[in-house]
């Protein structure tokens, strides 16, 4: 019992020797501003963000009305449209297979030309 004593008068002499030294040492640290700006600012920002993300969220139409907004009225259109495709696809085909004639016809003659 005589050392817990001991210990606490050792203790209490400890922190009064602390307690003299200079203040300077015993203030906390303080945040320079720039940080504590540079964090609202992104609080704001990381806010923003997430109430337009909520915004858009809340604007989505059903699946139905998004179906109905892409696919064409009737059916007659998308066959029409799926015929167009269709005659752009060939013609494409075409213009290829007459350069393709082209550069055979050219390969042929440099060939009669060198025999």
């Amino acid at each position: 019992m005589a050392d817990d004593i001991n210990d606490q008068i050792d203790t209490g002499r400890r922190t009064i020797v602390l307690a003299d030294e200079e203040p300077d040492e015993m203030e906390p640290r303080q945040v320079p501003t720039a940080v504590i700006v540079a964090g609202v600012g992104a609080a704001v920002v990381g806010l923003g963000l997430l109430g337009w993300l909520i915004y858009r969220s809340r604007r989505r139409r059903n699946l139905i009305q998004e179906l109905r907004a892409t696919l064409p009225a009737r059916a007659s259109d998308f066959r029409e449209r799926g015929v167009a495709r269709l005659g752009e696809i060939r013609d494409l085909g075409m213009e290829r297979m007459g350069d393709v004639r082209l550069l055979r016809d050219e390969v042929r003659k440099r060939l009669k030309k060198a025999i």
